[in-house]
């Protein structure tokens, strides 16, 4: 992928943007894509236990249970933005399966591929985020 980057913008430095991509970084990203689907599927089925519900139990003390609760809370919140990465994921594989992936939601330039491999489920361009 590197070096097909390199190919199209001439060279290091340059910072021109492909019309379109290849079918090469389509297949690299969607490959970073599953394996990071996988990840966080893995993840969020490890972490059940962490967001269930916090028993009221009168042998620990009341600042136990509250941070127990601060736990349960910081666990859901972290799952909540798990199931939406997945979504996020969900979705840029089916807009590479209509050919619009690597292109911003907002203005349909393309994207930058550095800013795709840092994170390959972005929708906009650095200028529209």
């Amino acid at each position: 992928v590197e070096r097909a980057l390199q190919a199209r913008q001439g060279g290091f430095g340059e910072t021109a943007l492909p019309q379109k991509m290849t079918p090469e970084c389509i297949s690299h990203f969607r490959d970073r894509l599953l394996a990071l689907e996988k990840e966080i599927q893995a993840t969020l089925e490890a972490s059940k236990e962490a967001s269930g519900v916090v028993e009221l139990d009168t042998a620990i003390g009341r600042l136990s249970r509250m941070d127990a609760m601060q736990n349960q809370q910081m666990a859901l919140e972290l799952r909540r933005r798990q199931e939406q990465q997945l979504q996020r994921i969900a979705n840029a594989l089916k807009r590479m399966d209509q050919n619009r992936y690597g292109f911003c939601g907002r203005c349909k330039q393309p994207i930058a591929e550095e800013r795709l491999e840092v994170s390959p489920d972005v929708v906009m361009c650095v200028k529209c985020a």
